[in-house]
């Protein structure tokens, strides 16, 4: 009898620890924070900023979309949880909702702002507008996490992204070791036709990644491409009055 009422009580106790307990608020070790390092097999790197300018893209582009990753510390749970992400104001040139990027509350966003059941990172978006204001000054907008009933706190000096936002030319920085063969003396104007007229604008690549006649390929294709522009609408000049040749 008495070894009975022992697996009674045992089995009773073994039942108690197995009820679901709801959870009202965050467990102390759940929050959010802006993943830094290289995140993927490419080996792509982010940081605490992003500097975007719509010059690198078409032309005829008018919105572009950046992924920001953030990591989770703590549990993962089994249920969708909303991530408590806000613009927080500098006070100098802050990029404005609606105008430079796609507001936070906007129905096209918000359903991408969840960490997924089950994970522990997600990729969140920012919708870049191309505004005409970012012709003449970059713009910034700083993404901060906060705390929810489902998140704390977050990583301390990780829980703010900078984007920096502009349609500003700048001289890439391997202009004069790579692309001054093919393309000559730089000029904002001469990029914004080989991006629009010539179709490239990965300046980012160094030699050693490029195919040996790339170089000679992309030469070609812009006077070719220049003699045709030139044909229909005559010579093209930068700011500075000097025309543009390759």
């Amino acid at each position: 009898m008495k070894t009975k009422i022992t697996w009674i009580l045992l089995l009773a106790l073994a039942l108690g620890a197995c009820e679901e307990v709801v959870v009202n608020r965050y467990d102390g070790d759940a929050s959010l924070y802006f993943f830094r390092g290289k995140f993927d097999i490419y080996g792509n790197v982010q940081g605490d900023s992003l500097n975007y300018s719509f010059y690198l893209e078409e032309s005829a582009r008018t919105r572009d979309t950046l992924w920001i990753e953030v990591h989770l510390t703590g549990m993962i749970a089994p249920v969708d949880r909303p991530i408590p992400l806000a613009q927080r104001l500098t006070g100098t040139n802050d990029a404005i909702p609606g105008t430079h990027y796609v507001a936070l509350d906007d129905p096209e966003v918000t359903p991408f702002l969840l960490l997924p059941a089950g994970k522990a990172e997600v990729k969140i978006p920012v919708i870049a507008r191309r505004d005409v204001t970012l012709q003449q000054e970059s713009y910034v907008l700083v993404l901060e996490l906060g705390t929810s009933e489902h998140f704390g706190p977050g990583v301390d000096g990780q829980t703010r992204f900078l984007v920096r936002l502009s349609d500003l030319a700048s001289q890439p920085a391997k202009w004069a070791t790579v692309w001054s063969e093919p393309f000559g003396t730089w000029g904002p104007v001469k990029m914004r036709f080989i991006i629009d007229y010539v179709g490239f604008s990965d300046f980012s690549l160094d030699l050693e990644t490029m195919h040996p006649d790339m170089q000679d390929y992309l030469k070609a294709k812009a006077q070719q491409k220049l003699a045709e522009y030139e044909a229909a609408n005559g010579y093209l000049y930068e700011n500075d009055g000097n025309r543009v040749r390759f």
